[in-house]
């Protein structure tokens, strides 16, 4: 098995078998190289708080989409092994890095599919949504707190007396967040709601801000291009 160091800043595989032929090859000419893809083994096993979180999660989607537990987890094992081109691997035994991509791939999938969150289930198992599931969030107009129907806050503020509909928002921030929290957060502020929640704003693009005045969607040549249609 290849070994990766690192040595004087630069990144050294040691320890790779090749075949005669491709030896000769990377001998012959000093600027000869192979294009090489590198797969992390994370000799950290899977935590029982992981394990319990992805079967809550599989128990969450199972009631609401009224199917089996068993089934609806290993439909969403499948799709993650897809989706990051990897092999399903055993809850049981399989390591900490692949727990942590099935359990985003889990939230993903709830969060597109509109599968309304257990607040307490996020709260207890301490997840934090990231930036671009927080944008998504946005889309579907669902609190990043607590999985209510939600508005957009702002952050940075678009200042009082303008108008929302005629002002620029692109580049300021924003969270999707329910009457509730939305009321909390400007009774606490900013800076104390996200620490309290461990939240992350999204930065509104072309796209979130014609979402923000339009109410509806529209895909601009950058969604185009990212084959976002």
């Amino acid at each position: 098995m290849a070994r990766l160091m690192k040595k004087n800043g630069e990144y050294v595989l040691k320890d790779i078998q090749l075949s005669q032929a491709n030896d000769m090859y990377l001998e012959l000419e000093p600027d000869n190289a192979f294009e090489v893809s590198v797969r992390f083994m994370d000799k950290r096993r899977i935590t029982e708080r992981q394990r319990r979180f992805i079967f809550a999660l599989c128990n969450e989607i199972a009631y609401y989409m009224g199917e089996d537990a068993e089934w609806v987890r290993m439909l969403v094992q499948n799709y993650n092994a897809k989706l990051r081109n990897i092999d399903v691997e055993s809850l049981s035994t399989t390591d900490m890095t692949y727990a942590n991509g099935l359990i985003d791939t889990i939230i993903n999938f709830m969060i597109e599919k509109e599968i309304p969150f257990s607040k307490k289930l996020i709260d207890d198992y301490g997840y934090t949504f990231d930036e671009r599931q927080t944008y998504s969030m946005c889309l579907k107009r669902v609190c990043v707190v607590c999985g209510s129907r939600a508005e957009i806050h702002h952050v940075d503020s678009v200042g009082m007396g303008n108008n929302r509909n005629k002002i620029s928002h692109v580049g300021k921030r924003a969270l999707p967040l329910c009457r509730e929290h939305h009321t909390e957060c400007h009774t606490i502020g900013n800076a104390k709601f996200i620490e309290k929640y461990h939240l992350t704003p999204i930065t509104i693009d072309k796209k979130m801000e014609y979402f923000i005045k339009k109410k509806k969607l529209r895909f601009f040549k950058e969604d185009l291009e990212n084959g976002n249609d």
